[in-house]
């Protein structure tokens, strides 16, 4: 039996937007909901990289090197990494500042999916394609007022100072 509210919260966020109707139900035999308490890890940094996380519901903080770097909320995916780096690991923390629901697609066999199902598989590859040229585009104008901060002129040597400071 079709679940109508599950397969509306899976069309809700990316990486999902994209996926037809013919492929739902494929989709909703990979995917997985789960729920987090507030305050719990969702993972690691240095973890390795196992799926894609769509937040439906709360809020989730992502840390690097125990710093607060920003509050993502329903609709914010996090792990999009994994499925493009088959050996990646975790490059900051994520943990559950209200209690949180999710969608997670895992990582492995991609390859295998876009061989068996070409259309979904593409579909939300074409998806994340969005999400990290927006995470892109993000980084871009951070290192842009980082620079107008410290003077365009900065040797090389100086702006990798910059950024170890930064990054403490």
């Amino acid at each position: 039996m079709v679940d109508v509210e599950r397969l509306t919260a899976i069309r809700s966020v990316r990486p999902f937007r994209l996926v037809v109707d013919e492929d739902l139900a494929q989709l909703d035999e990979e995917i997985a909901m789960s729920d987090a308490a507030a305050g719990s890890t969702l993972f690691e940094e240095g973890d390795a990289a196992d799926g894609v996380a769509c937040i439906i519901e709360g809020t989730v903080e992502i840390l690097v090197r125990r710093r607060a770097l920003v509050t993502l909320g329903p609709g914010a995916v996090v792990g999009e990494l994994s499925l493009f780096v088959p050996s990646a690991s975790r490059t900051a923390t994520a943990r559950a500042r209200s209690a949180v629901r999710m969608i997670t697609w895992r990582a492995d066999d991609v390859q295998g999916r876009l061989a068996r199902h070409e259309r979904l598989a593409t579909a939300i590859v074409a998806d994340l394609a969005y999400v990290l040229a927006e995470r892109l585009d993000r980084r871009t104008r951070d290192v842009v007022s980082l620079l107008d901060a410290a003077g365009t002129r900065l040797p090389v040597s100086e702006l990798e100072r910059l950024r170890g400071r930064v990054l403490q």
